[in-house]
């Protein structure tokens, strides 16, 4: 004997009136979202054409400034994370007007490329890679904007202390500008890797930053007393990480402090002569967000 369907209940006419009415209500918004949109493109476009930018347009700061009033004013239904997606799209989208931006991948791991995807849009071109070295060649020779890189470890290969090549670079200078991915609590089948973004520009300060600084120390180093120097200095430190020495040669250390760092910050000059090579500021980052609305309700 076959199975009985399962009747699906009739809606009944006002029924169907009303949901005919809220059908009409959610078009009319859409249609105002839309010109909305069109209205902000319009905007985009005098500040490419009147605002004075120059080279690669992306801001991190400002971006990470926009998505945190945005969340800390949302309220309702909605998911936080749609806000972020919303606005991570539109964030692309301007950078297509201004220009656009290719981003270049290390892809050993293949998890950065779908960080990558996730935070700079389907629609960014994308430049796969096997090596860091060459992601961080293509920003040298303009065939991209920015890089998304692996975040170092202490056990790292030499090959893969890319971070170690940012110390002595050349023009463009090239520095970390962004931690990915910007959002936590990461749901089930979504990109987890951790990565740095790297590119030949300015940073933008976001208000809540974390500074990156490379320093070159004695084979004999221990981390502990970089991080002493790092506070000597006048330093608030939030980790250290050291490259292994092998052979006698130079150790390094990946210090992140909190705030961003000038480059004429007198604490660099300070490590400088405790360790007898110049430090150097290799950048920093927006501090991820890791609480969001319907996390701190709970």
């Amino acid at each position: 004997m076959a199975e009985s369907a399962i009747p699906t209940p009739a809606i009944k006419p006002n029924d169907a009136a009303a949901l005919q009415a809220l059908r009409a209500e959610i078009d009319a918004l859409d249609d105002r979202l839309h010109d909305l949109l069109m209205e902000r493109a319009r905007i985009i476009e005098r500040v490419k054409r009147d605002g004075g930018k120059r080279g690669v347009m992306i801001r991190p700061g400002r971006e990470a400034r926009m998505l945190r009033r945005l969340l800390a004013r949302h309220q309702g239904a909605l998911p936080p994370q749609t806000i972020i997606r919303i606005w991570r799209e539109l964030f692309t989208g301007a950078l297509t007007i201004e220009g656009g931006l290719t981003i270049a991948v290390d892809d050993k791991n293949e998890d950065l490329a779908a960080v990558a995807r996730e935070h700079f849009g389907p629609l960014a071109p994308l430049r796969k890679h096997r090596s860091a070295s060459q992601a961080l060649t293509d920003l040298t020779n303009g065939a991209a904007q920015a890089a998304v890189m692996p975040i170092p470890n202490e056990a790292d290969e030499d090959s893969a202390a890319w971070w170690v090549g940012l110390m002595h670079g050349g023009a463009p200078r090239l520095q970390i500008i962004a931690k990915l991915p910007f959002w936590g609590r990461r749901s089930d089948g979504v990109p987890t890797a951790p990565a740095y973004v790297v590119a030949p520009i300015t940073l933008d300060a976001s208000e809540h930053d974390h500074g990156l600084i490379g320093i070159e120390t004695p084979p004999d180093t221990s981390t502990a007393r970089v991080t002493a120097a790092l506070k000597e200095a006048g330093f608030e430190v939030v980790a250290v990480m050291s490259r292994r020495s092998e052979r006698g040669e130079p150790r390094y250390a990946l210090a992140e402090v909190i705030g961003l760092i000038a480059l004429d910050d007198p604490r660099i000059a300070a490590l400088s002569g405790i360790f007898r090579a110049p430090a150097m500021v290799l950048g920093g980052f927006a501090v991820p967000i890791t609480e969001l609305p319907q996390d701190a309700a709970r």
